[in-house]
């Protein structure tokens, strides 16, 4: 195998990271470019380092923010020979969970220890460097110090002290998931049912490296937040260890960690931590170009309770990652794809689709969740533009996923997602007669005009029309406002459009008698007939209060009566005491429910022949 680089230029299409399962969690694998140039290649690229990168990540939404970061400069490294690996630890991302956390934070830590050498064996350097984001910085120097042949230490805005990230956890979490209901059940730190749990949390406490005596490498790369006082001082504490340290402002971190929605990627960032990896690289000898043939890795299935996950890449040339989640006994339904929300990577907000894709392989039904391109592992497609949600490239993705099970004969196939996902699994199913259900959830409106504002829709999709007027009498609002983290003009337009669906409601009886009188009514009514002419079974679903029930309300009157007389009689279920991304497990359940009562209908094709 040739590296996509070296073959087609710069804008090639790049495959997704090799996915790889050890410690019951899964890992992204990087090579270096130069290990997939055949030996007898007339190719040349760089010289292979006897260095690898080893990403060791935060949790929760900096964690989800940072997907698309670490496959960005996994890319870069590779250009320079140097081959890396992410993993989740256990009980996050598409890691098994444990069924005892009694021996806290060393779970995490053996994790980290068994990736690094994992690393090792898929890369043959004998050298790794550490990249600790956030809580992963902490981590990150904790294993390090305890580890032999380290290259070197990145700490991109870290954690200095356990105990006060948990604490800034918790304050910005009430930020990040305003209208969330609170899941009271934990006993940790959490993110919908994404826990910390309380022995992990309590050993992340007692992390402290801001006051360390001894550092783990000889090279280390502090990249500090912007105006942190801790970040300088602990930069000045490092060089006093008597290590060569370089300090640099994080540029666009703020922009980068605050929302996943609107997350970017620092590319300036990239640049440097790849730049300074070379160089630390350099000093080591090179392992020779073609010293040996590189060995694809291969990927077993984690085996959960009654369950098994493998992760996958498909695609034209393998450019998307996804996780194919199986029952360990015999099929019982249709397999069912469960789509990305926004830019949030496949195993969901606080993990909601994992756990969805677990709950439903229990009881006997498959299911793929994946990456679309440019969103977490999944790497963007050349031409592409960069904002993707609610585009015609999700719906190309889809029809990827759909080959790639028709190859594996898991059809027939029921789609669903939520918000934006709920949106492209409703599309697909207009275009795609193949899908023989489809379950939409909250999605914030059925007709999305082409010139529509994404940025606007992204952010009235997660609030109702009722928060608005709370906000206006809101002091903290308005010092947002003022301090410019309240974006005012999507604000208006969301206000503007919202107040003008309500007046648009009154005329609804008639538009959708008269479809042609209206461009909104006449997409709707093509849309909504052609799932009826696809023959495909439909339940939508929403949130009691969801700004997305309002807007069915728009186009077909009270509680969606007028779809349900004229359009095929689709089923719609509202979900009380739930929010918008289904936090708790009580709504989660629900929406499985309602998946797994029309992947049930149809009978699993047979693998025979």
């Amino acid at each position: 195998m040739v590296g996509l680089h070296e073959i087609k230029g710069k804008n090639a299409q790049i495959a997704a990271d090799y996915p790889v399962t050890f410690a019951d969690t899964v890992g992204l694998f990087r090579p270096a470019d130069a290990q997939l140039v055949p030996e007898n290649s007339s190719l040349l690229g760089p010289e292979m380092t006897d260095t690898a990168v080893l990403f060791v990540g935060s949790w929760g939404f900096e964690e989800l923010c940072a997907r698309k970061f670490w496959q960005r400069l996994a890319v870069e490294l590779s250009k320079r020979g140097m081959a890396s690996m992410r993993f989740d630890y256990p009980g996050t991302g598409d890691a098994l969970d444990r069924a005892s956390y009694d021996a806290g934070l060393d779970i995490w830590l053996k994790t980290t220890r068994a990736a690094a050498e994992k690393l090792r064996a898929l890369s043959g350097a004998d050298r790794i460097l550490f990249v600790g984001h956030g809580i992963g910085g902490a981590i990150a120097w904790n294993v390090a110090e305890q580890s032999g042949g380290v290259a070197g230490l990145a700490l991109a805005a870290p954690a200095l002290s356990g105990r006060h990230w948990l604490r800034e956890f918790v304050a910005l979490s009430r930020i990040a998931n305003q209208g969330s209901i609170p899941n009271t059940g934990t006993s940790g730190p959490s993110m919908g049912e994404q826990v910390i749990p309380e022995p992990v949390a309590a050993g992340l406490r007692k992390l402290n490296i801001a006051s360390g005596t001894k550092a783990p490498a000889a090279d280390i790369l502090l990249l500090q937040q912007e105006n942190r006082h801790a970040d300088v001082e602990f930069a000045e504490h490092i060089k006093t260890l008597g290590v060569d340290t370089r300090a640099l402002v994080f540029e666009g971190y703020d922009r980068f960690i605050r929302d996943v929605l609107f997350s970017v990627p620092p590319t300036s960032a990239i640049e440097t931590l790849a730049e300074w990896a070379a160089e630390i690289a350099s000093k080591t000898p090179s392992i020779r170009h073609g010293h040996e043939p590189f060995a694809l890795p291969t990927t077993a299935a984690l085996q959960g309770e009654g369950f098994q996950e493998t992760p996958v890449r498909f695609g034209q040339d393998n450019r998307l990652y996804g996780v194919l989640s199986e029952p360990k006994g015999p099929r019982t339904g249709a397999t069912v794809l469960v789509l990305p929300t926004g830019y949030e990577r496949a195993s969901g907000w606080g993990r909601i689709s994992a756990k969805l894709c677990r709950d439903l392989a229990k009881s006997g039904v498959p299911s793929l969740r994946f990456d679309m391109a440019n969103i977490a592992d999944s790497p963007a497609v050349p031409g592409r533009p960069e904002q993707i949600i609610y585009g015609e490239g999700q719906l190309e993705d889809i029809d990827a996923a759909m080959q790639f099970l028709e190859e594996r004969r898991l059809f027939p196939v029921v789609v669903t997602g939520r918000c934006s996902g709920g949106w492209a699994a409703f599309q697909s199913g207009v275009r795609d007669r193949r899908f023989s259900g489809v379950v939409p959830v909250n999605v914030f409106d059925f007709y999305i005009p082409d010139d529509a504002d994404v940025e606007a829709l992204l952010i009235s999709s997660r609030q109702p029309l009722a928060s608005y007027g709370a906000k206006l009498m809101s002091s903290t609002f308005w010092r947002r406002v003022l301090s410019g983290d309240v974006r005012v003009k999507n604000g208006i337009v969301n206000l503007w459009a919202m107040i003008v669906g309500k007046f648009v409601s009154f005329t609804t009886p008639l538009m959708v008698r008269f479809p042609f009188l209206s461009p909104r009514f006449a997409k709707l009514s093509q849309d909504f007939n052609a799932i009826v002419a696809n023959d495909t079974r439909m339940t939508i679903i929403f949130t009691e209060g969801d700004i997305g029930a309002a807007m069915l309300e728009t186009n077909f009157g009270p509680r969606g009566r007028l779809l349900t007389s004229r359009y095929g009689n689709p089923r719609i279920v509202y979900i009380a005491d739930a929010d918008h991304n289904l936090t708790t497990a009580e709504a989660r359940h629900a929406w499985a429910d309602e998946v797994r009562l029309i992947a049930l209908q149809f009978p699993p094709e047979s693998k025979a022949g």
